[in-house]
């Protein structure tokens, strides 16, 4: 799974030319899913010129909103509403809305529910800040971000397949730092075991796919993806050049 997040970034005629140049580039023997999460207000556009044309890319939603029980959201994206719109993925807990939307493990919790009841596929971010990092304690707070997935188990043990997992250390997003090639793979190896073996999927035969993300460019993916840990990329600012994603998929 290779996905282009291009978070608030964009306008029609730049997605067009993207979805056109990119469609007719990739690789089509790859088996990996080409997932585009463009900004929210462009979902439709980007759909509807996917579907004229035959391409083959697949249409993510970079937001999902929840309210609880009586509350309404002005401007909120519902999963009822993404579904609608026959949007395929959805990104949770990233840790840009972690922080500016103040998205707590709660919240979160409730997203990925409403998103599998509606039969979404749900691409599940989590990752360090630097303080944690260097104080060694990165496998406790993943570990805690981790523990939102183990309470779907009882109500939603048939829909976890669903879920994609997406380690994107916050001190990498974004800073052009890269996590070395040892470290991702302790970490995501650190990720499956605790899936695994912890919150105990590997009893339902449940092995979801964990993506890396974090400053990746043209120069560090191959590495990356050579890892047998690594089960495919989310590109942010480098996925904004048509060719530079399409290089970076097709090297998948």
């Amino acid at each position: 799974m290779i996905v282009a997040n291009w978070k608030m970034h964009g306008d029609k005629q730049s997605m067009a030319a993207w979805i056109e140049e990119v469609s007719n580039s990739i690789n089509l023997k790859n088996i990996n899913p080409c997932i585009f999460c463009p900004p929210t207000c462009y979902l439709e556009y980007a759909i509807r010129l996917i579907n004229e044309n035959g391409y083959h890319i697949e249409i993510g939603s970079q937001i999902l909103n929840y309210c609880f029980e009586g509350e309404s959201l002005t401007g909120g994206i519902s999963s009822t509403m993404l579904k609608d719109l026959s949007v395929e993925y959805v990104l949770v807990g990233h840790s840009e809305q972690r922080n500016f939307l103040k998205e707590n493990n709660n919240v979160i919790s409730k997203k990925i529910e409403k998103a599998l009841n509606d039969e979404l596929s749900v691409i599940y971010c989590i990752g360090e800040d630097i303080d944690t990092k260097n104080k060694n304690e990165t496998y406790l707070f993943l570990s805690k971000q981790l523990d939102v997935l183990g309470r779907l188990q009882s109500k939603h043990e048939d829909k976890l397949r669903s879920i994609t997992v997406a380690y994107e250390p916050i001190w990498a997003i974004g800073s052009g730092l890269n996590a070395e090639k040892k470290y991702i793979e302790k970490t995501h190896e650190f990720i499956k075991n605790y899936i695994n073996d912890d919150l105990g999927w590997s009893n339902l035969d449940i092995y979801p796919p964990v993506l890396y993300g974090g400053s990746v460019n043209l120069t560090n993916c191959e590495e990356i993806i050579s890892s047998t840990a690594v089960d495919g990329l989310l590109i942010g600012g480098a996925s904004l050049n048509s060719e530079t994603f399409s290089k970076i998929y097709n090297l998948s």
